[in-house]
Protein backbone atom coordinates (compact mmCIF):
# COMPACT_ATOMS: atom_id res chain seq x y z
CA UNK A 1 0.00 0.00 0.00
CA UNK A 2 2.97 2.86 0.62
CA UNK A 3 4.62 1.45 -2.33
CA UNK A 4 1.41 2.80 -4.15
CA UNK A 5 0.69 5.66 -2.40
CA UNK A 6 4.26 7.59 -2.67
CA UNK A 7 3.68 7.13 -7.03
CA UNK A 8 -0.11 8.76 -6.56
CA UNK A 9 1.70 11.56 -4.47
CA UNK A 10 4.04 12.37 -6.71
CA UNK A 11 1.08 12.60 -9.77
CA UNK A 12 -0.79 14.99 -7.69
CA UNK A 13 2.07 17.71 -7.18
CA UNK A 14 3.46 17.80 -10.63
CA UNK A 15 -0.25 18.19 -11.69
CA UNK A 16 -0.48 21.06 -9.56
CA UNK A 17 2.19 22.88 -10.71
CA UNK A 18 2.03 22.45 -14.11
CA UNK A 19 -1.62 24.04 -13.23
CA UNK A 20 0.23 26.86 -11.69
CA UNK A 21 2.36 27.66 -14.80
CA UNK A 22 -0.06 27.44 -17.51
CA UNK A 23 -2.28 30.02 -15.02
CA UNK A 24 0.45 33.17 -14.72
CA UNK A 25 1.28 32.00 -18.64
CA UNK A 26 -2.89 32.79 -19.16
CA UNK A 27 -2.34 35.90 -16.84
CA UNK A 28 0.51 36.91 -18.49
CA UNK A 29 -1.25 36.94 -22.35
CA UNK A 30 -4.29 38.26 -21.30
CA UNK A 31 -2.75 41.84 -19.52
CA UNK A 32 -2.37 44.71 -22.64
CA UNK A 33 1.16 45.69 -23.15
CA UNK A 34 0.58 48.89 -23.49
CA UNK A 35 -0.71 49.18 -20.21
CA UNK A 36 2.06 47.44 -18.38
CA UNK A 37 3.88 49.18 -15.67
CA UNK A 38 6.56 47.82 -13.34
CA UNK A 39 7.44 43.79 -13.10
CA UNK A 40 4.62 42.02 -11.17
CA UNK A 41 4.37 39.05 -9.16
CA UNK A 42 3.45 35.74 -10.92
CA UNK A 43 3.27 33.69 -7.61
CA UNK A 44 5.04 32.32 -4.81
CA UNK A 45 6.89 29.51 -7.00
CA UNK A 46 10.28 30.45 -8.16
CA UNK A 47 9.47 34.19 -7.49
CA UNK A 48 8.91 34.25 -11.73
CA UNK A 49 7.52 37.46 -12.71
CA UNK A 50 5.89 39.25 -15.90
CA UNK A 51 8.27 42.05 -17.15
CA UNK A 52 6.64 45.23 -19.35
CA UNK A 53 8.03 44.34 -22.29
CA UNK A 54 5.75 40.85 -22.14
CA UNK A 55 8.67 38.38 -21.52
CA UNK A 56 8.04 35.89 -19.08
CA UNK A 57 10.57 35.51 -16.72
CA UNK A 58 13.85 36.71 -17.54
CA UNK A 59 14.69 38.94 -20.54
CA UNK A 60 14.73 36.22 -22.66
CA UNK A 61 11.27 35.83 -23.22
CA UNK A 62 8.93 35.99 -26.00
CA UNK A 63 8.13 39.23 -27.13
CA UNK A 64 4.15 40.25 -27.16
CA UNK A 65 3.61 40.41 -31.05
CA UNK A 66 5.52 37.13 -32.06
CA UNK A 67 8.59 39.18 -32.98
CA UNK A 68 12.31 37.63 -32.05
CA UNK A 69 13.09 37.45 -28.52
CA UNK A 70 16.11 39.68 -27.25
CA UNK A 71 18.37 37.25 -25.79
CA UNK A 72 19.18 38.42 -22.73
CA UNK A 73 21.16 37.46 -19.91
CA UNK A 74 18.15 36.87 -17.54
CA UNK A 75 17.84 33.56 -15.22
CA UNK A 76 14.22 33.35 -15.42
CA UNK A 77 12.90 30.49 -17.56
CA UNK A 78 9.33 28.80 -18.16
CA UNK A 79 6.79 30.53 -16.36
CA UNK A 80 6.32 28.86 -12.61
CA UNK A 81 9.59 26.96 -13.02
CA UNK A 82 11.78 29.06 -11.72
CA UNK A 83 14.77 28.24 -13.89
CA UNK A 84 15.89 27.54 -17.57
CA UNK A 85 17.12 30.05 -20.02
CA UNK A 86 15.00 32.16 -22.52
CA UNK A 87 15.70 30.99 -26.36
CA UNK A 88 16.03 34.06 -29.57
CA UNK A 89 14.08 33.67 -32.36
CA UNK A 90 10.57 32.01 -30.58
CA UNK A 91 7.62 33.90 -30.82
CA UNK A 92 4.60 33.80 -28.66
CA UNK A 93 1.76 32.46 -30.16
CA UNK A 94 -1.90 34.34 -31.40
CA UNK A 95 -0.12 37.75 -31.47
CA UNK A 96 -0.36 39.65 -34.10
CA UNK A 97 1.67 42.46 -35.88
CA UNK A 98 1.18 46.30 -34.11
CA UNK A 99 -0.27 48.50 -37.38
CA UNK A 100 0.11 52.35 -37.50
CA UNK A 101 -3.16 53.29 -39.96
CA UNK A 102 -3.58 56.81 -41.35
CA UNK A 103 -7.29 57.50 -40.04
CA UNK A 104 -7.64 60.87 -41.15
CA UNK A 105 -5.73 63.60 -43.57
CA UNK A 106 -7.48 67.08 -44.73
CA UNK A 107 -5.55 70.09 -45.92
CA UNK A 108 -6.36 73.43 -45.43
CA UNK A 109 -7.57 74.71 -47.66
CA UNK A 110 -9.17 71.91 -49.22
CA UNK A 111 -8.32 73.32 -52.66
CA UNK A 112 -4.89 74.63 -52.81
CA UNK A 113 -3.66 77.77 -55.60
CA UNK A 114 -0.59 77.11 -56.77
CA UNK A 115 1.92 79.09 -55.47
CA UNK A 116 -0.11 79.31 -51.72
CA UNK A 117 1.06 78.05 -48.48
CA UNK A 118 -0.99 75.30 -46.75
CA UNK A 119 -1.10 73.14 -43.94
CA UNK A 120 -2.24 68.82 -43.55
CA UNK A 121 -3.15 67.50 -40.73
CA UNK A 122 -3.31 63.55 -40.60
CA UNK A 123 -4.13 60.82 -38.05
CA UNK A 124 -2.36 57.87 -37.59
CA UNK A 125 -4.29 55.34 -35.18
CA UNK A 126 -2.37 52.13 -33.28
CA UNK A 127 -4.84 49.20 -34.12
CA UNK A 128 -3.44 47.23 -31.82
CA UNK A 129 -5.18 46.48 -28.27
CA UNK A 130 -2.39 45.03 -26.83
CA UNK A 131 1.01 46.86 -27.19
CA UNK A 132 2.05 50.12 -27.83
CA UNK A 133 4.39 51.81 -30.47
CA UNK A 134 7.14 53.87 -29.91
CA UNK A 135 9.99 56.08 -31.33
CA UNK A 136 8.05 56.67 -34.48
CA UNK A 137 9.00 58.30 -37.31
CA UNK A 138 6.67 60.34 -40.21
CA UNK A 139 7.62 61.50 -43.33
CA UNK A 140 5.42 62.98 -45.90
CA UNK A 141 6.94 64.02 -49.39
CA UNK A 142 5.38 64.78 -52.27
CA UNK A 143 6.07 61.91 -55.32
CA UNK A 144 5.67 64.03 -58.41
CA UNK A 145 8.97 66.38 -58.93
CA UNK A 146 9.19 67.81 -55.84
CA UNK A 147 5.86 69.48 -56.83
CA UNK A 148 5.41 70.89 -52.81
CA UNK A 149 8.23 72.18 -50.14
CA UNK A 150 7.79 71.43 -46.81
CA UNK A 151 7.95 75.88 -45.20
CA UNK A 152 9.35 74.37 -41.66
CA UNK A 153 12.84 72.79 -44.20
CA UNK A 154 11.73 69.51 -42.90
CA UNK A 155 9.41 66.81 -44.32
CA UNK A 156 9.47 64.74 -41.26
CA UNK A 157 8.50 64.66 -37.35
CA UNK A 158 9.00 62.20 -34.47
CA UNK A 159 6.39 60.61 -32.35
CA UNK A 160 7.37 59.42 -28.79
CA UNK A 161 4.76 56.47 -28.61
CA UNK A 162 0.87 55.70 -29.29
CA UNK A 163 -0.58 53.18 -26.84
CA UNK A 164 -2.62 50.70 -27.85
CA UNK A 165 -5.99 51.58 -29.72
CA UNK A 166 -5.33 55.69 -29.50
CA UNK A 167 -4.96 58.00 -31.96
CA UNK A 168 -2.01 60.61 -32.42
CA UNK A 169 -2.94 63.81 -34.21
CA UNK A 170 0.21 65.56 -36.16
CA UNK A 171 0.10 68.62 -38.42
CA UNK A 172 2.81 69.79 -41.12
CA UNK A 173 3.06 72.72 -43.29
CA UNK A 174 4.37 73.05 -47.04
CA UNK A 175 4.35 75.26 -49.95
CA UNK A 176 3.38 74.46 -53.33
CA UNK A 177 5.03 75.33 -56.52
CA UNK A 178 3.40 78.18 -58.90
CA UNK A 179 4.34 76.44 -61.89
CA UNK A 180 2.12 73.59 -61.34
CA UNK A 181 -0.63 72.22 -63.48
CA UNK A 182 -4.48 72.14 -61.99
CA UNK A 183 -4.85 68.91 -60.85
CA UNK A 184 -4.69 66.33 -57.93
CA UNK A 185 -0.90 65.97 -56.84
CA UNK A 186 -0.07 62.85 -54.47
CA UNK A 187 2.03 62.59 -51.70
CA UNK A 188 3.67 59.71 -49.81
CA UNK A 189 3.29 58.74 -45.88
CA UNK A 190 5.81 56.79 -44.84
CA UNK A 191 5.92 55.79 -41.00
CA UNK A 192 8.88 53.86 -39.30
CA UNK A 193 7.93 52.77 -35.54
CA UNK A 194 9.05 50.12 -33.20
CA UNK A 195 6.86 47.77 -30.73
CA UNK A 196 7.56 47.67 -27.03
CA UNK A 197 10.23 44.82 -27.57
CA UNK A 198 11.78 46.94 -30.14
CA UNK A 199 11.19 45.10 -33.30
CA UNK A 200 11.31 47.58 -36.63
CA UNK A 201 7.93 47.70 -38.49
CA UNK A 202 7.31 50.53 -41.35
CA UNK A 203 4.23 51.72 -43.05
CA UNK A 204 3.66 53.60 -46.50
CA UNK A 205 0.35 55.59 -47.35
CA UNK A 206 -1.02 57.84 -50.15
CA UNK A 207 -2.56 60.88 -50.03
CA UNK A 208 -3.54 63.23 -52.64
CA UNK A 209 -3.73 67.14 -52.54
CA UNK A 210 -5.71 69.07 -55.26
CA UNK A 211 -4.03 72.35 -56.61
CA UNK A 212 -5.95 74.77 -58.33
CA UNK A 213 -4.76 77.06 -60.40
CA UNK A 214 -5.75 81.33 -60.15
CA UNK A 215 -7.86 82.30 -63.00
CA UNK A 216 -6.72 85.07 -64.65
CA UNK A 217 -8.98 86.93 -67.65
CA UNK A 218 -9.78 90.31 -69.39
CA UNK A 219 -10.62 92.21 -72.35
CA UNK A 220 -9.19 94.63 -74.56
CA UNK A 221 -10.77 97.65 -75.32
CA UNK A 222 -14.16 97.73 -77.23
CA UNK A 223 -14.48 98.96 -81.17
CA UNK A 224 -18.19 100.63 -81.84
CA UNK A 225 -18.59 100.84 -85.59
CA UNK A 226 -20.54 103.31 -86.20
CA UNK A 227 -19.82 105.21 -82.57
CA UNK A 228 -22.88 106.77 -82.53
CA UNK A 229 -26.18 105.05 -83.07
CA UNK A 230 -29.58 105.86 -83.30
CA UNK A 231 -32.77 104.50 -82.76
CA UNK A 232 -33.04 101.64 -85.19
CA UNK A 233 -29.98 101.72 -86.71
CA UNK A 234 -27.40 98.53 -86.19
CA UNK A 235 -23.49 98.40 -85.26
CA UNK A 236 -20.89 95.63 -84.30
CA UNK A 237 -18.76 95.80 -81.41
CA UNK A 238 -15.44 93.92 -81.68
CA UNK A 239 -13.00 92.97 -78.84
CA UNK A 240 -10.95 90.26 -77.50
CA UNK A 241 -10.92 87.69 -74.32
CA UNK A 242 -7.17 87.36 -73.22
CA UNK A 243 -6.25 84.50 -70.81
CA UNK A 244 -3.60 86.08 -68.88
CA UNK A 245 -3.46 82.51 -66.80
CA UNK A 246 -2.14 78.92 -66.62
CA UNK A 247 -5.13 77.03 -67.09
CA UNK A 248 -7.36 76.81 -70.04
CA UNK A 249 -11.06 78.82 -70.13
CA UNK A 250 -13.96 76.73 -71.02
CA UNK A 251 -17.24 77.61 -72.56
CA UNK A 252 -16.56 81.27 -73.14
CA UNK A 253 -19.12 83.34 -74.75
CA UNK A 254 -20.27 87.29 -74.39
CA UNK A 255 -23.45 88.57 -74.62
CA UNK A 256 -25.27 92.11 -74.18
CA UNK A 257 -27.06 92.33 -70.84
CA UNK A 258 -30.75 92.88 -70.62
CA UNK A 259 -32.92 95.44 -69.89
CA UNK A 260 -30.54 98.50 -71.89
CA UNK A 261 -31.45 100.80 -74.92
CA UNK A 262 -28.87 98.27 -77.07
CA UNK A 263 -29.59 94.71 -77.49
CA UNK A 264 -27.65 92.11 -79.32
CA UNK A 265 -27.24 88.06 -79.94
CA UNK A 266 -25.12 85.94 -77.53
CA UNK A 267 -21.62 85.27 -79.56
CA UNK A 268 -19.72 82.00 -78.42
CA UNK A 269 -15.95 81.39 -78.23
CA UNK A 270 -15.27 78.26 -76.79
CA UNK A 271 -12.29 76.95 -75.10
CA UNK A 272 -8.93 79.61 -74.82
CA UNK A 273 -6.06 77.86 -74.64
CA UNK A 274 -3.56 79.91 -71.78
CA UNK A 275 -1.54 82.90 -73.31
CA UNK A 276 -3.77 83.28 -76.36
CA UNK A 277 -6.90 85.42 -76.73
CA UNK A 278 -10.18 85.07 -78.62
CA UNK A 279 -11.95 87.24 -80.75
CA UNK A 280 -15.47 88.37 -80.03
CA UNK A 281 -17.18 90.25 -82.82
CA UNK A 282 -21.07 91.21 -82.07
CA UNK A 283 -24.09 92.78 -83.90
CA UNK A 284 -26.05 94.91 -81.72
CA UNK A 285 -29.45 96.57 -82.72
CA UNK A 286 -30.06 100.45 -81.24
CA UNK A 287 -33.78 99.93 -79.50
CA UNK A 288 -34.39 103.18 -77.20
CA UNK A 289 -32.43 106.67 -76.75
CA UNK A 290 -29.59 106.58 -74.32
CA UNK A 291 -26.46 108.03 -73.15
CA UNK A 292 -25.95 105.27 -70.30
CA UNK A 293 -22.56 103.02 -71.68
CA UNK A 294 -23.36 99.28 -73.17
CA UNK A 295 -23.01 96.83 -70.54
CA UNK A 296 -21.38 93.39 -72.06
CA UNK A 297 -21.19 90.06 -69.93
CA UNK A 298 -18.03 88.05 -70.27
CA UNK A 299 -18.72 84.50 -68.74
CA UNK A 300 -16.18 81.41 -68.98
CA UNK A 301 -15.48 78.02 -66.51
CA UNK A 302 -12.69 76.28 -64.81
CA UNK A 303 -12.17 72.62 -65.30
CA UNK A 304 -14.72 71.82 -62.78
CA UNK A 305 -17.63 73.87 -64.66
CA UNK A 306 -17.37 76.67 -62.20
CA UNK A 307 -18.77 79.44 -64.38
CA UNK A 308 -16.97 82.74 -64.02
CA UNK A 309 -18.72 86.10 -65.00
CA UNK A 310 -16.56 89.59 -66.00
CA UNK A 311 -18.49 92.69 -67.05
CA UNK A 312 -17.42 95.10 -69.52
CA UNK A 313 -18.68 98.83 -69.92
CA UNK A 314 -18.14 100.38 -73.09
CA UNK A 315 -19.12 103.94 -74.04
CA UNK A 316 -22.69 104.29 -76.62
CA UNK A 317 -24.48 106.84 -77.47
CA UNK A 318 -28.18 106.54 -78.77
CA UNK A 319 -29.86 109.07 -80.67
CA UNK A 320 -33.33 109.78 -81.45
CA UNK A 321 -34.81 108.99 -84.77
CA UNK A 322 -34.01 112.35 -86.81
CA UNK A 323 -36.93 112.50 -89.45
CA UNK A 324 -35.08 115.40 -90.99
CA UNK A 325 -32.58 113.85 -92.09
CA UNK A 326 -34.61 110.76 -93.63
CA UNK A 327 -35.01 113.43 -96.57
CA UNK A 328 -31.66 113.36 -98.08
CA UNK A 329 -31.10 109.90 -97.50
CA UNK A 330 -34.12 108.86 -99.88
CA UNK A 331 -32.73 111.37 -102.11
CA UNK A 332 -29.52 110.35 -102.28
CA UNK A 333 -31.34 106.66 -103.45
CA UNK A 334 -33.29 108.59 -105.96
CA UNK A 335 -30.02 110.12 -107.61
CA UNK A 336 -28.31 106.70 -107.66
CA UNK A 337 -30.24 105.75 -110.47
CA UNK A 338 -30.06 108.84 -112.23
CA UNK A 339 -26.68 108.37 -112.39
CA UNK A 340 -26.51 105.26 -113.36
CA UNK A 341 -28.75 106.48 -116.94
CA UNK A 342 -25.66 108.30 -118.53
CA UNK A 343 -24.14 105.30 -119.44
CA UNK A 344 -27.19 104.20 -120.97
CA UNK A 345 -27.81 107.13 -122.43
CA UNK A 346 -24.11 107.41 -124.25
CA UNK A 347 -24.57 103.72 -125.09
CA UNK A 348 -27.24 104.41 -127.15
CA UNK A 349 -25.51 107.60 -128.90
CA UNK A 350 -22.71 105.72 -129.92
CA UNK A 351 -25.27 102.44 -130.84
CA UNK A 352 -27.12 105.33 -133.24
CA UNK A 353 -23.97 106.47 -134.66
CA UNK A 354 -22.10 103.53 -135.49
CA UNK A 355 -25.74 102.74 -137.32
CA UNK A 356 -25.69 105.99 -138.86
CA UNK A 357 -22.05 105.20 -140.21
CA UNK A 358 -23.39 101.47 -141.43
CA UNK A 359 -26.35 102.76 -143.34
CA UNK A 360 -23.80 105.67 -144.54
CA UNK A 361 -21.42 103.16 -146.13
CA UNK A 362 -23.63 101.05 -147.29
CA UNK A 363 -25.72 103.63 -149.19
CA UNK A 364 -22.24 104.95 -150.19
CA UNK A 365 -21.38 101.44 -152.02
CA UNK A 366 -24.11 100.99 -153.59
CA UNK A 367 -23.92 104.70 -154.97
CA UNK A 368 -20.91 103.23 -156.46
CA UNK A 369 -21.51 100.09 -157.54
CA UNK A 370 -24.41 102.05 -159.23
CA UNK A 371 -22.22 104.79 -160.75
CA UNK A 372 -19.92 101.58 -161.84
CA UNK A 373 -22.45 100.10 -163.80
CA UNK A 374 -23.52 102.87 -165.49
CA UNK A 375 -19.94 103.65 -166.83
CA UNK A 376 -19.77 99.97 -168.27
CA UNK A 377 -22.83 100.68 -169.88
CA UNK A 378 -21.62 103.88 -171.83
CA UNK A 379 -18.48 102.16 -172.39
CA UNK A 380 -20.18 99.18 -174.38
CA UNK A 381 -22.87 101.55 -176.55
CA UNK A 382 -19.71 103.52 -178.03
CA UNK A 383 -17.75 100.38 -178.89
CA UNK A 384 -20.90 98.59 -180.88
CA UNK A 385 -22.09 100.54 -184.09
CA UNK A 386 -26.38 101.22 -183.56
CA UNK A 387 -26.85 99.91 -186.89
CA UNK A 388 -25.42 96.68 -188.24
CA UNK A 389 -22.19 96.73 -190.89
CA UNK A 390 -23.65 94.48 -193.36
CA UNK A 391 -26.98 96.22 -193.62
CA UNK A 392 -25.33 99.44 -194.02
CA UNK A 393 -23.59 98.06 -197.17
CA UNK A 394 -26.65 96.12 -198.71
Amino acid sequence: MRKLISPLIAVIMALGLSGMALDAQARSFSTPWGDRGAPMEAGAHGGDSLRADGDAGGTGGADSEGGPQDGGSGSGGDAGSGGGSGEPGTTVPGLSTPRVMLAGFVSTPEEVEAGQDFTVSFTLRNTSKRTRVQNIKVSLTSGEGAAFLPSDGSSSLFIERISAGDDSIQTMSFHSLPSLEERPYQMQLSVEYEDAAANAYSSQEMVSVPVKQEIRADTSAPQVVPEMLHVGQDGSVSFNIHNQGKTKLYNAKAMVKDGQAVSGEETFIGTIEPGTSGAVDMLVHADDESEKPMVIEVTYEDVEGTVTALSKEVPMTVMPMDMGQEVPQDMDFEEEPGLGIWPLVIAGIVLLLIILLVVSLVRRSRRRRRERDDMESLSMMSEEPLVPTDNQQG
